[in-house]
């Protein structure tokens, strides 16, 4: 069998636009799972908000991997055990909210199962929220609230607003924190060189993974490194240009069963 590995991004690419994996695709990952491959749930999110698709695809059972926070952290299905993080130091965060105040954005972090905010009636906190299924909590001094880990800083506010200031907003942390738009609402911070790719290449080295025998989907743009790295990097239809540019291929999209679909030609005798 060629590929070991299979990291799958979770909101445009496992999840349908009902936000459900379909059967057919679930189907798919538990053969392959039966096979000895394991599975990555790689998103943005943080790690409670991904425990309902680790649950639905069998990770503890068969030995899957969590890696959230766009790889801020990456978890152990089985045992619980945390296997990879590296955070924000508490004056990073800091530095965060303060820009964010600049900028008029709404700012999110996490503690435990919960948002914690100032803003917690802003849309797109409440979006958070639904997304991941945990609670918000208010808080009255966001910078006084923040103690270790801290995974992500999350800012939120109107997409062409976001999209006008992003570079701007960047400017003063220069290379010294990963800052990017996961959503065009959304702009995620986290320590230095975190991405997708890094935490997945981490996660491979300990399990005895070479790079050639790493699959993994996505959409987005936070996705397009992992793409670049895998083995085999496939992006859905319904993908941004910019990651069906650099895939080396392109599947059907998330409505379509486009992960199953490219399952079915990689992995022979595995009936779907």
């Amino acid at each position: 069998m060629k590929y070991k590995l299979v990291a799958l991004d979770l909101d445009g690419t496992l999840k349908n636009a009902n936000n459900e994996i379909t059967e057919k695709t679930k189907k798919a990952l538990i053969e392959i799972q039966k096979q000895g491959v394991k599975i990555v749930l790689a998103s943005g999110r943080p790690t409670p908000g991904l425990r309902h698709e680790a649950e639905e695809l069998e990770l503890k059972k068969y030995g899957g991997y969590i890696l959230s926070f766009n790889g801020a952290r990456v978890v152990d299905v089985k045992t619980g055990e945390t296997v990879y993080e590296q955070t924000l130091t508490i004056d990073e965060a800091k530095k965060a909210y303060d820009r964010s105040k600049e900028f008029h954005l709404a700012c999110m972090t996490y503690k435990d199962d919960v948002i914690l905010t100032e803003d917690i009636d802003d849309e797109y906190v409440c979006v958070e929220a639904k997304i991941n299924d945990i609670q918000k909590e208010k808080v009255n001094d966001f910078k006084k609230c923040l103690n270790d880990p801290i995974h992500k800083v999350l800012l939120t506010g109107q997409p062409d607003y976001v999209g006008s200031i992003e570079n701007e907003f960047k400017q003063p942390f220069g290379d010294s924190l990963s800052i990017y738009r996961s959503a065009p609402f959304f702009i995620e911070i986290m320590a230095k060189g975190i991405d997708k790719a890094a935490s997945l290449d981490r996660l491979a080295q300990l399990l005895g993974i070479k790079q050639e025998e790493v699959m993994a989907f996505g959409d987005g743009y936070n996705d397009l490194s992992m793409i670049e790295y895998a083995g085999l990097g496939v992006a859905m239809e319904n993908a941004v240009d910019g990651v069906k540019e650099r895939a080396n291929c392109i599947t059907k999209s998330n409505n379509d069963d486009g992960i199953a679909y490219i399952l079915s030609q990689e992995y022979e005798g595995v009936d779907f």
